[in-house]
């Protein structure tokens, strides 16, 4: 087994500050990839482990490398024995394939291994697989988010293609073999620091904390300008349209453009056995002022006739918003709240708003 270490100063292209280091001690990290001859640890062979971390205020890069083919036990012993000094590991489907293989292998080998237990997991893939449609990409492979984020790599190789090239290397080692084995490892485990950018993206929609607002209306919209946290900003701008809610967001800066509706709409009580319907009125009261109602006039109210009506002007809103929310019919999935009350209510509640629209783009 060969141990290769280097030394990767921190700058704009390689950092793990925004996102990791917001929400994590970054010194406790440790990125990790692994490199294998085949997708089934028992009809393959694992030939390379590699792990990036931050210390001294650098990145520093090691590689188990699998020289001569026999030497599986030392690489899992040796990655095990290191990820011990780090709280969380962080990887790109390592969840779906990279965890599980090592698991697989070691099983087979006689050793033990529950990193997937004894270790907090960042899956880059898992966390932002849901932004598919955002990021506006046909997959979600490491590659594709890098192409997203404008990244370059030296590294010319897939994983597949490596496969033949380790083979000839075991059989016949030479230089030039062993430094595109390494290559391909070494740039996916610098990209994924690039690339944990993208969990940038997931501050906005899922955890944003917002500093300012300032609204506007203009031509029938509702216009919402938000600032949030500099330290995370987005690495692209995006735009994306939900339920007609306009979204266009860059750097630490985001923008809501809500359409304006003036309609007469049902705001609907969730208890509803508790209310009683008038078919005269249109709609339903509780039962404790139903008790003044002649029978002939009132039915037990189900979930779509347990409304009250409402003429007013209104901004679509999410399902899950605290303000008084209402549809147009019990079924339909866009919920709207007066225009009036977002204007006028706090900036605790006019957060919440953002917080909980941003959600529905998910």
């Amino acid at each position: 087994m060969k141990i290769i270490d280097y030394n990767v100063s921190c700058s704009e292209e390689y950092s793990i500050d925004g996102y990791l280091s917001h929400y994590y001690n970054k010194e406790k990290l440790l990125f990790f990839d692994i490199e294998t001859t085949g997708f089934i640890a028992k009809n393959s062979t694992l030939y390379l482990i590699g792990v990036l971390w931050y210390e001294n205020g650098n990145l520093q890069l090691r590689q188990w490398f699998n020289d001569d083919g026999q030497c599986e036990t030392e690489l899992i012993e040796s990655f095990t024995a290191f990820s011990r000094n780090f709280t969380h590991l962080i990887h790109f489907n390592g969840i779906g394939f990279d965890l599980p293989y090592l698991r697989q292998k070691a099983e087979l080998l006689s050793l033990s291994f529950n990193l997937e237990h004894t270790m907090s997991q960042i899956d880059i893939y898992k966390e932002i697989r849901a932004y598919k449609s955002i990021f506006a990409l046909d997959n979600m492979k490491q590659v594709s988010i890098e192409r997203f984020l404008n990244l370059q790599r030296e590294d010319t190789y897939n994983g597949k293609e490596l496969i033949n090239i380790y083979q000839r290397y075991v059989a016949k080692p030479n230089d030039e073999a062993e430094h595109l084995l390494l290559l391909h490892n070494h740039d996916d485990l610098l990209g994924m620091t690039n690339i944990s950018h993208i969990l940038h993206y997931k501050n906005l929609f899922e955890q944003v904390e917002i500093f300012e607002i300032n609204i506007d209306s203009t031509d029938g919209q509702l216009i919402i300008h938000f600032s949030f946290n500099p330290e995370i900003p987005l690495p692209r701008r995006i735009t994306a349209t939900r339920n007609g809610i306009y979204l266009n967001a860059i750097d630490c800066k985001g923008t809501l453009y809500i359409p304006i509706c003036n309609d007469t709409l049902k705001h609907y009580f969730e208890d509803y056995k508790n209310y009683y319907y008038l078919p005269l009125e249109d709609m339903a009261v509780h039962k404790s002022i139903a008790t003044y109602v002649e029978s002939q006039n009132k039915v037990k109210a189900t979930k779509s006739t347990c409304y009250i009506k409402k003429a007013d002007t209104f901004i679509v809103c999410s399902p899950n918003d605290t303000t008084l929310t209402f549809k147009k019919e019990y079924n339909d999935k866009v919920c709207f709240c007066p225009l009036e009350s977002f204007i006028n209510t706090d900036f605790k509640t006019q957060c919440s708003y953002i917080k909980n629209t941003l959600l529905t783009f998910l």
